[in-house]
């Protein structure tokens, strides 16, 4: 892992890009040279969700790894 304290734009499209892939943490970690806590910190922080889904209530997927609709199978029914 490198000592580089700040994440690239180029860190945060292939982090998106994992999660489109459905990759886990350490995948993508490995790929940046970055920690998995690093990305998953990454992910956290600057997520973008909805408040609800269109039946109304809330994903529970969302309340775990990866915290994101990225690559869900359930993303396009909602």
């Amino acid at each position: 892992m490198t000592k580089h304290k700040h994440l690239t734009l180029s860190d945060r499209n292939d982090i998106q890009s994992g999660l489109d892939r459905m990759e886990t943490f350490k995948t993508i970690g490995q790929k940046i040279w970055k920690d998995p806590t690093t990305v998953s910190k990454e992910v956290k922080r600057n997520k973008q969700i909805r408040d609800t889904t269109r039946k109304g209530g809330d994903c529970p997927l969302l309340k775990k790894a990866p915290y994101v609709c990225n690559g869900c199978p359930k993303r396009r029914l909602n």
